[in-house]
């Protein structure tokens, strides 16, 4: 499935650097006309695209095994090369915290006289109040 000319194999990349380095400058550069004709060209080939989408996802897939073979064992260790130890995951998890004031669709919970809370919408305020509506000066009003 692999295509004889693509942008995902070293030898793309190898022969456009012997290419810039051989002139000593990087390529011509292209007009307007060019530019215009080879977006043109790209947007009504849609089995060529296709093609091309799936040559990255088999070189994703490609790369994934590479790592797992090569770097996997990375996870199983720490930084001083002790085995990790996995900790179980807990049964059920609260989607509500003790700490923090919980906010639903940018409403914010009920605990809001907290120093947490406070901080919160102070903290919203401060984001949101140079994008509110306010009155322009008089040199920007319209005659």
């Amino acid at each position: 499935m692999a295509l004889p000319y693509s942008y995902f194999t070293k030898s793309n990349f190898a022969s456009q650097n012997q290419k810039s380095l051989a002139y000593g400058r990087a390529s011509q550069p292209r007009t307007a006309a060019q530019r215009v004709q080879e977006k043109k060209g790209n947007d009504d080939d849609i089995v060529q695209q296709d093609r091309i989408w799936r040559e990255f996802i088999e070189t994703e897939k490609r790369c994934n095994k590479h790592w797992k073979e090569h770097w996997s064992f990375l996870k199983d260790y720490d930084s001083l090369g002790n085995e990790k130890e996995e900790q179980p995951l807990p049964e059920c998890v609260s989607m509500f915290s003790n700490n923090i004031p919980n906010t639903t669709n940018q409403n914010f919970g009920s605990r809001l006289n907290t120093n947490i809370g406070k901080t919160l919408v102070q903290m919203d305020y401060f984001l949101t109040k140079r994008h509110q509506k306010r009155k322009l000066g008089d040199e920007l009003l319209s005659c």
